[in-house]
């Protein structure tokens, strides 16, 4: 695991953003502490991916993917702060860029028992749609799912690095593999693909493997959810309605605790949140 703090784990967090559970209010912003779950809490960092420079992909009427994430986390936020013993963090509560690297550090330093990112579709079939689920691995279930994991760890990689960073993230997910955390998040990545399929009556397009560098450093389960595809009009117009973002809010929270309860049933949380708390 010394390997992801040494690819993975920048000097210096820009942007830490917390939700507090008790007070029902954000707190956002550089240098903002995180204070340690109390125990008993199930802590979730929610990602909305891109942000800031980076706008993700645009859809019909220049809808962008950065504004929809954010706004599903937020509401993905709301639902689960309402359910007891639940810890909620956002990776940013603004239109901002925060590194890839940040998002799962920040995860890693709040304890968090459980990371999701949040991320829009895109292809070049305007006819192509559904939901698809990922988690980490070093080999890709397809080409799509390699396609898409390149263009997502693309947005950072600096021209004329992309085998040095190619050979980084290997290393990282060659760790991955053989931890508790990689094969939790196969069945985090499971139980959230199947409660969004049951929930929003959306194409299943299953649950998938790539290396995505967003989830190669988080230390406990992660998966990044693509909760529709912004080139299909159709869809594009469904995930960018109130009405939608709701359901698809209750249905990640309501697979996120199936998770829970599923892994608190074999002790698999106490195993975790021991390894947090040892020093490395």
């Amino acid at each position: 695991m010394t390997r992801i703090f040494k690819y993975v784990v920048p000097a210096l967090f820009f942007l830490t953003l917390a939700v507090s559970q008790d007070a029902g209010a954000y707190m956002s912003g550089p240098n903002v502490p995180v204070d340690i779950a109390a125990d008993g809490q199930f802590t979730i960092v929610i990602d909305p991916g891109h942000g800031g420079q980076d706008n993700g992909a645009t859809g019909i009427k220049g809808v962008e993917e950065k504004d929809i994430t954010l706004a599903l986390a937020k509401r993905l936020s709301r639902t689960l702060r309402k359910r007891p013993g639940l810890r909620v963090l956002l990776t940013r509560q603004h239109d901002v860029f925060v590194p890839l690297g940040e998002r799962t550090a920040f995860a890693n330093k709040s304890r968090a028992d459980v990371f999701i990112s949040i991320h829009v579709n895109s292809a070049p079939k305007k006819d192509v749609g559904g939901i698809e689920t990922f988690f980490s691995s070093i080999e890709a279930t397809d080409d799509d799912a390699r396609r898409l994991a390149a263009m997502e760890n693309g947005v950072e990689a600096p021209a004329g690095t992309s085998a040095s960073v190619a050979d980084d993230l290997r290393e990282i997910l060659s760790d991955l593999t053989h931890s508790l955390a990689h094969h939790e998040s196969g069945a985090l990545a499971e139980a959230v693909q199947t409660s969004l399929v049951a929930g929003t009556g959306r194409e299943n397009r299953g649950v998938k493997q790539a290396p995505f560098a967003v989830l190669s450093g988080a230390i406990m389960p992660a998966a990044l959810v693509e909760v529709g595809f912004i080139s299909n009009s159709l869809e594009a117009g469904r995930i960018s309605s109130d009405e939608d973002q709701l359901k698809t809010a209750d249905s990640i929270a309501d697979g996120i605790d199936g998770f829970r309860k599923l892994t608190a049933k074999g002790n698999g949380q106490s195993d975790r949140r021991q390894a947090r708390q040892t020093p490395r």
